[in-house]
């Protein structure tokens, strides 16, 4: 099989003729020039041949990359014939050409589609020689067609499942509502993950109830029903949307957002303890409590010199508060730690006894919090499950958007999130027919 009926049969040109073939090895061009013959040409409109001839018409096309050919161009001699069932002169149908873009193959729509699924449109125009600004059109509608063909695997393990939103945009507003209101607001998507699969199924804009309800509701009831287990952060919305669409999940409290919210009341009693020891003028205490030595004071683990070891234990002995908070967190770190139930309700009873007994304030109102999350952790000890999926899909999302050096069409950003981190793809949906044609009228 020579090269160019190869050419002719990877993209689906059969039915015409090849006249001649030019490659240009210093710009890797090869000029494809073929013809449609009469015969073999159909009125657009009903499907019928000509009739006679009426005049050749000539058009350029882009053709997908074949091996060391970087840019393939078809030159294509077509008819226009008279259509006795029409009564009037038609073009023929041309498949093979892009309904949307007039000067492409369907073979190179597919190609490009395919390859920015991966990478960036400037990278992929890079790759095929083309302009990116079009190439950001053909992702945009090919996102659009595939969300018609979207559909979840059969298979889908719907046991564990997450949601987590991740920041879109932020907006200045136009005009103030008052002199004390914020310049700025922002906007966010929240994602519904299968933490089984590391896949974001749907996605809605906002944080709040309704938006993950929108999301939730796009699965169906007897799916919905097998979820055992769902990771949240600590947002009320979202709570009530679990609590009333998945009646067989239980709610785990994401245990990342659990010691931030501890770390974040050491931190407050770091920099109570601070101010008194500045304004005691004691240089140890000052130099061991700022605020770049907060992260050793809070690491589980630290990597210290026996210089520092000895430092660390004097501060413990002079500073009681300080000692008692380390305390807290080293004891609430190991309160997580447990494997059962049983285990977790003892340790965490010694957990209440020492805030208690240490009289520390900001830590009692966190004890009340996490009292009032209590089922939520024992569901977070049963399964072991967080958002560390989640939230490492947002940190992949981020990248996209920076790299894209961010989205501002809502629809846009939310495809491309199902696209590079979800199901939109030519992975999991079959998109070969696009390759020779585009069904019309369009799905």
């Amino acid at each position: 099989m020579d090269m160019n009926r190869l050419i002719c049969e990877s993209n689906g040109l059969q039915d015409l003729v090849f006249e001649k073939g030019h490659f240009s090895e210093d710009h890797q061009r090869y000029d494809l020039y073929m013809e449609l013959p009469l015969e073999k040409s159909c009125c657009k409109k009903c499907g019928c041949g000509f009739f006679e001839l009426h005049q050749w018409h000539q058009k350029s096309l882009r053709l997908p990359p074949n091996g060391i050919s970087s840019k393939v161009v078809l030159h294509l001699k077509y008819p226009r014939g008279f259509c006795f069932i029409c009564e009037k002169v038609q073009a023929p149908i041309l498949s093979f050409i892009h309904p949307e873009f007039g000067g492409l193959t369907c073979s190179f729509v597919e190609v490009a589609g395919r390859l920015m699924e991966e990478t960036t449109c400037a990278a992929a125009a890079r790759i095929l020689k083309c302009d990116p600004k079009l190439l950001w059109r053909i992702d945009q509608w090919r996102m659009k067609y595939m969300k018609r063909l979207y559909e979840l695997p059969e298979d889908l393990n719907y046991k564990f499942m997450s949601a987590d939103e991740v920041h879109f945009l932020t907006k200045r507003y136009s005009k103030k509502k008052h002199p004390f209101s914020s310049k700025y607001y922002v906007q966010y998507v929240t994602n519904l993950v299968c933490s089984k699969h590391s896949k974001v199924l749907f996605n809605a804009m906002g944080r709040s109830f309704s938006s993950l309800s929108s999301c939730l509701k796009k699965l169906p009831q007897t799916d919905r029903e097998k979820i055992e287990f769902f990771a949240l952060d600590m947002n009320d919305g979202f709570f009530g949307a679990v609590e009333k669409l998945c009646p067989n999940a239980e709610i785990a409290v994401d245990r990342y957002h659990l010691v931030e919210n501890l770390n974040k009341v050491f931190n407050q009693l770091r920099i109570e303890e601070f101010k008194k020891a500045k304004t005691r003028r004691d240089d140890f205490q000052v130099g061991m409590l700022e605020a770049g030595r907060k992260f050793i004071l809070m690491e589980r683990n630290p990597i210290l010199s026996i210089e520092e070891q000895n430092m660390l234990g004097k501060l413990k002995m002079l500073n009681v508060n300080i000692n008692a908070g380390m305390l807290i967190v080293d004891v609430f770190h190991k309160t997580l730690d447990q494997k059962s139930l049983k285990k977790f309700r003892k340790k965490l009873a010694q957990w209440y006894r020492l805030v208690r007994e240490s009289k520390l304030k900001i830590f009692k109102k966190f004890a009340l919090k996490v009292r009032a999350y209590r089922k939520n952790i024992e569901a977070y000890i049963k399964s072991n499950l967080t958002t560390a999926i989640s939230e490492g899909l947002n940190n992949k999302i981020k990248v996209l958007r920076r790299v894209a050096y961010t989205y501002t069409n809502e629809e846009s950003y939310k495809n491309k999130i199902l696209q590079r981190c979800g199901f939109l793809n030519s992975t999991y949906i079959n998109t070969n027919f696009l390759f020779w044609h585009v069904p019309s009228p369009q799905i």
